[in-house]
């Protein structure tokens, strides 16, 4: 049956409706695509720019170790900022505790200079400190005139000043730990220092001798920065016996114990002839032995007070 005008038009409005609305709505679902595909974009790059920081929340001072006690670990989008600048791990390694006995971390990465509440983290505001090697011993003296405002954490070098004016340094950028007694009292001449064996070799030589000088001083300076500040280099040259016994030492690291060596014998005709002649005094062997004497009994002393302490 043939379709009269009227029917045809309405048809093909129909159709031309139907073709419109079809393509608007395509437009639409292609906006939308393009949409979504976009945001998509945005959310993988903000995501790709999120990295994990730490943040300081307490004060860390120069040369001391990164505590995560006083560190936040948080979520941020650095923008265009390079992310590879960041700390993003804490490098640690177990030890056992000299005082407890415990097995606790110890954490490398030390602060450059002293850090404040809200600091971002980076590389350049951090150091790692150097592995610990198997002959390194806490050590304890009472002997080193400590400076009035020396802390637990300070960093110091212990320096012998002979009667003659040389100011000579024995052991270099040790940090220190002031032991506590009772009641949170801290000790007035002891101090904790980590020590290489041949450290250790050293100032026990630099003690005697300077027992042996009338008028010597074995004394610490702190450092301002430690973590910016070099270790500075060892000038003391130790007697004869004790460079012989540095040398045959089995515990001293064979390319440790030569550049030492070197050192100490390029220095030797330099400081050796004051040292040995100050040395060489009628009460050298007397005040060795009284002096010695006063060191032991002081020791005994802070060790039973400390005892008490755990009892009490």
């Amino acid at each position: 049956m043939a379709m009269n005008p009227m029917q045809r038009k309405a048809n093909n409005s129909f159709l031309l409706g139907i073709l419109i609305t079809l393509l608007i709505t395509g437009i639409i679902i292609a906006f939308l695509i393009f949409q979504v595909s976009r945001l998509n974009s945005q959310l993988e790059e903000e995501e790709a720019l999120k990295v994990n920081v730490y943040v300081v929340t307490d004060t860390i001072k120069s040369g001391e170790s990164m505590d995560p006690s006083k560190l936040s670990l948080i979520e941020t989008t650095l923008g265009a900022v390079d992310s590879s600048n960041f700390v993003t791990t804490l490098e640690s390694y177990e030890a056992e505790d000299t005082t407890t006995g415990d097995i606790v971390e110890v954490y490398t990465q030390k602060a450059k200079v002293d850090l404040n509440p809200g600091t971002v983290l980076t590389n350049d505001l951090i150091y790692e400190d150097e592995a610990l090697t198997a002959d390194v011993r806490t050590q304890e003296y009472n002997v080193i005139t400590p400076m009035s405002q020396l802390t637990t954490g300070d960093y110091i070098d212990v320096r012998l000043r002979t009667p003659e004016g040389r100011d000579l340094i024995v052991v270099s950028h040790k940090q220190v730990t002031i032991p506590e007694l009772t009641d949170g009292t801290v000790s007035a001449n002891n101090m904790l220092m980590d020590l290489s064996e041949e450290e250790t070799l050293m100032m026990s030589c630099a003690i005697v001798e300077t027992y042996e000088m009338n008028g010597a001083k074995l004394y610490a300076t702190k450092y301002v920065e430690p973590g910016t500040q070099a270790a500075a280099t060892p000038t003391y040259v130790p007697n004869d016996e004790t460079r012989a016994l540095i040398e045959r030492d089995p515990n001293i690291v064979q390319e440790a114990k030569n550049e030492l060596l070197n050192t100490l014998n390029g220095n030797s005709g330099l400081v050796r002839p004051g040292i040995d002649s100050a040395t060489n005094n009628e009460d050298a062997v007397d005040n060795v032995v009284s002096k010695t004497e006063e060191e032991i009994s002081s020791q005994q002393d802070e060790r039973e007070a400390y005892v008490e302490s755990l009892i009490e």
